[in-house]
């Protein structure tokens, strides 16, 4: 975020009339300040924006002229600034290759309804009638009626392209009935409520920015690590996409032309070495019987020399991939998701000693590499944080929502692929 002054002096020390451009951006610190840490204090306010307290006075005034804050006292003491809350209520969806993941959350009653659909063979990624039944059952289990949303949002397992809105075409073989769709508008149009659509791990970036791993700081890389590597970039506060959307797809740098051969098209892409299909077939050839990532983790835990063997090297991939991203970009924070973050020590031990090998000391000695915080929720957290964001609500206390027990709806996928 831009950090603009709160006054302006000549040369001789007059002050001058700040522009308007200057007064919006002060007043736009302000409602984020307010968005991400909820109530606060004038002074508090003052600190985190970097705005006198007279400046912070004024907006507050004309916040509150316009309906947008409130202040009430605490302790009979102190008096706290808050953005003036709705009822309105809040969707977010998860499309995997594997599962629809959907979370309601509701503002007024501060509670949260959660829905879950697994997906066969033959229906990755299910499709934009699965997700639209999805809402409208979520809703109904809420007792909400669509108009009673603020928005909607929906997190794909791939690029979205920001001009056309349709997920990337080297994507289309793992989500088929979603080729050539335009996710949002399509959505919008079949449910009546605005729906946003972005990738999975930027959501999941902005959620551990906003509240997990990268809060505090300015620029920070989240990676996602379960079925897929999926990367998501914050920088200067904001989600960083890049042209057509391919920002932080840190799954596909190349680490060996002659690696093995990914989905995209090209060779020895960092999902070749690190994604769950790659480590399960790393381990195959030690006669292990391990089904999933999960399991892998806790054989690692537990001892298992091949299952630490295949995450260590795993490990060794990620910070070869960590050193040249932050050779490009240094970020003060690079933070890890998914199930491969859950192995710990092994795994980030790997790779902070892979860094420092192919680093040549181009990187910062005050990079962080951490796990994030937010688990699996974090996806559905982002979705929601960038709904709320839109439409002014505050944020600082959306993870601390008890989760419900998912509602486990059957898939009509593939009779729709009929």
């Amino acid at each position: 975020m831009s950090q603009g002054q709160d006054d302006h002096s000549t040369p001789h020390g007059n002050v001058s009339k700040p522009t308007s451009g200057v007064r919006r951006g002060n007043v736009q610190r302000v409602l984020e300040a307010l968005r991400l840490g909820g109530p606060s204090s004038q002074a508090a306010l003052a600190r985190r924006t970097d705005l006198s307290r007279a400046t912070v006075n004024s907006i507050v005034k004309k916040l509150r002229a316009e309906g947008v804050a409130e202040v009430y006292p605490v302790n009979g003491r102190e008096t706290l600034v808050a953005l003036v809350s709705t009822s309105a209520a809040v969707i977010s969806v998860q499309v995997n290759v594997g599962a629809v993941r959907a979370a309601l959350f509701d503002l007024g009653s501060r509670t949260r309804t959660d829905a879950y659909v697994p997906l066969g063979d033959g229906a990755q990624g299910g499709d934009p009638g699965l997700v639209t039944d999805l809402v409208r059952s979520l809703a109904g289990q809420a007792s909400l009626q669509m108009q009673d949303l603020a928005g909607i949002a929906v997190g794909m397992q791939a690029p979205i392209s920001r001009d056309t809105g349709i997920i990337s075409s080297w994507a289309r073989l793992q989500l088929p009935s979603w080729t050539d769709v335009p996710v949002a508008a399509s959505l919008t149009d079949a449910l009546g409520v605005p729906v946003v659509a972005e990738n999975d791990a930027n959501l999941a970036a902005l959620a551990e920015w906003t509240w997990g791993a990268g809060q505090g700081s300015a620029d920070f890389l989240y990676v996602m690590c379960a079925g897929g590597v999926g990367g998501g970039l914050v920088i200067d506060g904001r989600i960083y996409r890049g042209a057509d959307g391919l920002a932080g797809e840190i799954g596909h740098m190349v680490l060996e032309t002659s690696g093995p051969v990914c989905f995209c098209g090209s060779r020895g892409c960092l999902t070749t070495f690190v994604s769950e299909r790659s480590i399960l077939a790393a381990l195959d050839a030690s006669g292990s019987s391990r089904k999933n990532l999960r399991e892998v983790v806790a054989g690692a835990r537990k001892g298992d020399p091949a299952c630490r063997r295949v995450l260590y090297e795993a490990g060794r991939h990620l910070g070869r991939a960590f050193a040249n991203t932050a050779k490009l970009m240094a970020p003060s924070v690079i933070a890890v998701g998914g199930v491969l973050s859950e192995a710990g020590p092994l795994l980030f031990d790997s790779i902070q000693s892979s860094v420092e090998v192919h680093s040549l000391r181009a990187v910062s000695p005050s990079l962080r590499f951490t796990a994030a915080r937010l688990g699996d929720d974090a996806t559905l957290l982002g979705g929601a944080a960038l709904v709320l964001a839109e439409t002014g609500q505050g944020l600082s206390t959306l993870p601390g929502w008890a989760r419900s027990r998912a509602t486990v709806q059957k898939s009509n996928s593939s009779a729709r692929n009929r």
